[in-house]
């Protein structure tokens, strides 16, 4: 156990796939440091998730070192904190300014290994996920080998409005689409909309969801798909975590928000070119569809049948799953 006095940081800059599968390493974190003020430096668009979580005291954002002002303020900031110690959990750019910045006022500073440069070459948020036994090793604490485990997050606005389906105008039976906004790894908006109608055919409402990136992706599946909800920038991860634990199945392809919908046991089925089967988040109910050239190869029937093939396509129009939680 490490002084209850100290001031902690924890750098995680690197996007959303990577921010929930380090979820065991904040608790291992927390759990070393349990007295401790725990900051988290993370992306602006996570900074919500991250404050419903019981690990960090304080996020913030990482400025834009771009510019010389407010970067002088924030490293004058980080060096006034007095930081015992800085677990970078990310070992990108923008860890690596803020390393070189700091120079000699520089905390003990425990980095985890870089991606790798194929991994980076790749492109795939991914292949750069944090590993639980090589964090371990190389920032000297022990975390469990779990999977990351978000439920914690439906309990931070569980009583509000706008967390629950109805706030976005969904009843009964839903299922998430949850396209990527790698259009080279996205399966095409027509197969989305074919998935939509059979979806609405069967009495399973479409939902598509997404950052504001994708709204002209879900508009094109919208109008040939009308029966579609497309909540595409309009969740935040928060309501998203909520929707997923209540949702009967989801369909996706690249999209990093499958992490998050899984954390908290969503299931469903990945559509995944040849060659990122090993992308497919592990010890979970998905089934990866892999196709050997195009991605429009994966046709909606299957898809269909797959999730029928799970169990996932619940029985008459109410959510068994939503009715036990």
């Amino acid at each position: 156990m490490m002084g209850k006095s100290q001031n902690i940081l924890v750098i995680k800059t690197d996007g959303l796939a990577a921010f929930v599968a380090a979820e065991p390493l904040y608790e291992a974190i927390r759990t070393a440091h349990p007295g401790a003020r725990i900051s988290l430096l993370t992306q602006s668009h996570l900074q919500r998730v991250a404050r419903a979580s019981p690990y960090f005291d304080q996020v913030a954002a990482m400025p834009d070192f771009r510019e010389a002002e407010a970067k002088k303020a924030f490293v004058e900031q980080v060096r006034n904190s007095h930081f015992s110690y800085i677990y970078d959990l990310a070992a990108n750019e923008d860890a690596k300014r803020l390393y070189s910045a700091l120079g000699l006022f520089r905390p003990k500073w425990r980095s985890v290994a870089p991606a790798s440069r194929s991994a980076r070459k790749k492109g795939a948020p991914e292949e750069g996920l944090p590993n639980t036994s090589k964090f371990s090793e190389a920032v000297g604490l022990q975390a469990v080998e779990r999977l990351p485990d978000f439920r914690w997050a439906l309990s931070s606005r569980k009583d509000a409005a706008n967390m629950q389906p109805s706030w976005f105008g969904i009843s009964g039976v839903y299922g998430l689409l949850m396209p990527g906004v790698d259009a080279t790894r996205r399966w095409p908006a027509q197969q989305y909309a074919d998935l939509s109608r059979l979806m609405a055919k069967k009495g399973v409402m479409p939902v598509m969801v997404g950052p504001k990136e994708l709204h002209g992706f879900a508009d094109e599946v919208a109008h040939a798909a009308p029966e579609l909800v497309d909540l595409t920038g309009k969740a935040d991860h928060l309501q998203l975590v909520s929707l997923a634990q209540t949702a009967a199945f989801f369909v996706s392809d690249a999209a990093e928000e499958v992490h998050l919908a899984v954390s908290v046991g969503c299931a469903g089925v990945l559509i995944r070119k040849a060659g990122e089967e090993h992308l497919t988040p592990k010890g979970r109910n998905v089934i990866t569809l892999t196709t050997r050239e195009r991605m429009d190869e994966a046709k909606p029937e299957f898809v269909w049948r797959a999730l029928e093939n799970m169990g996932l396509i619940p029985k008459g129009s109410a959510n068994p799953r939503a009715a036990v939680r």
